[in-house]
């Protein structure tokens, strides 16, 4: 079994504990084998792994292929597609633009879109920037993708064909998971902004952080180099598929980077939108982009398989508990990848998990990962 993991505490052994509760000793060679049987166990062709603790990569773990059939192995700095992660970068960016003055999250999509329709005139009018980001607007989940999916249309043209999408629930009476909802978001920054969501996610984010290998088309990909490659699943075997790209509704999703990136993305979240001596995102607006905006409803009657009490949707970020903590976070499913982010804030916590294989470990990973480290 190939494998390549960096255990960055300096022994194999890492104590962590939050303030006023018993210290907690964490195996990382306990953690790396895990994965590595873990990739046998599941038949994914590669995983990269990554843990942030108290502002630091404590644990980084590569493991098989970049692509099956080839023996190059992934590590720290490969691409991956991280799909609908990167719908908390797109609230992240509204966020930004509340905290200028230049939109508010009450204000009606309409007025910035006037061609903004969907199934009802009414709705229409009321859908506010903040019903954009929380699928609560009365479209299935789902809904419209078809008009997005490998589509040469731009984001306006789609913008343009949702009041043809048929209503699912009462307005704010329901939850369906909207990616177009999102393009219209991406749509609403470039109107404010006269900047793409590309560039801005760029400026804004990206480049801030020092997010350098991080990009928002598998065009860049030959110039980055060290990407892995998506695979579908035929008659038992992982195949490799070509990129698909998503660059022109990359606010739904076109965001490709890698575990060492992506720590600092979650090292960001944590520290409540401060990087060094910089705030790029207020605590309000960290509070408003992880306050439910949408509950959903979880079966008290049977215990579910996390014990978990509550689910809900913020801006972004799905939310919910796990084991009496808070637990902030989002997953991505691309053409032959599968991916996720999990934050702990409380324990300043966070894992991501990018894969390039439908068949995918990610929340086994990611709970492994947690149970560990909160002992």
């Amino acid at each position: 079994m190939k494998k390549s993991a960096l255990l960055t505490a300096i022994f194999l052994f890492l104590t962590v504990a939050a303030p006023g509760q018993k210290r907690t000793k964490v195996n990382l060679k306990q953690l790396d084998a895990y994965y590595a049987k873990m990739l046998n166990d599941w038949g994914v062709p590669g995983v990269s792994i990554g843990i942030v603790k108290d502002g630091k990569l404590v644990f980084t773990g590569n493991y098989g292929v970049l692509e099956a059939g080839k023996s190059d192995m992934p590590d720290e700095n490969t691409l991956y597609a991280i799909a609908s992660n990167s719908k908390a970068f797109t609230s992240a960016l509204i966020g930004m633009l509340v905290q200028e003055g230049k939109l508010r999250w009450n204000d009606k999509v309409k007025d910035y879109l006037p061609y903004f329709a969907l199934y009802d005139p009414w709705v229409s009018n009321e859908v506010t920037v903040r019903d954009l980001l929380c699928h609560r607007v009365g479209l299935g989940t789902f809904s419209g993708d078809v008009i997005w999916y490998k589509s040469d249309l731009s984001p306006e043209a789609i913008v343009k064909r949702l009041e043809y999408l048929p209503k699912t629930f009462d307005f704010r009476a329901g939850y369906g998971y909207s990616n177009v909802m999102y393009i219209t978001a991406g749509e609403l920054i470039r109107n404010v902004t006269g900047k793409s969501w590309s560039r801005n996610v760029n400026e804004r984010i990206l480049e801030p952080l020092g997010m350098d290998r991080t990009v928002t088309s598998p065009k860049a990909l030959e110039a980055k180099g060290n990407y892995a490659t998506p695979h579908a699943r035929e008659a038992g075997k992982n195949v490799p598929i070509p990129w698909t790209d998503w660059e022109a509704i990359g606010a739904l999703g076109g965001i490709i980077s890698s575990v060492k990136d992506l720590s600092k993305w979650m090292i960001f979240n944590l520290n409540n939108g401060v990087w060094g001596k910089d705030t790029l995102l207020t605590k309000e607006t960290r509070n408003m982009v992880w306050t439910p905006h949408n509950n959903l409803s979880v079966d008290h009657t049977e215990k579910n398989d996390v014990n978990r009490h509550f689910s809900a949707y913020g801006l972004g970020w799905g939310l919910s508990d796990y084991r009496g903590r808070l637990r902030v976070g989002h997953t991505g499913g691309y053409d032959g990848m599968i991916t996720a982010i999990t934050l702990i804030p409380d324990e300043n916590l966070g894992v991501v998990v990018l894969t390039n294989g439908m068949k995918s470990p990610i929340m086994a990973a990611t709970y492994y990962a947690l149970d560990l480290f909160l002992g």
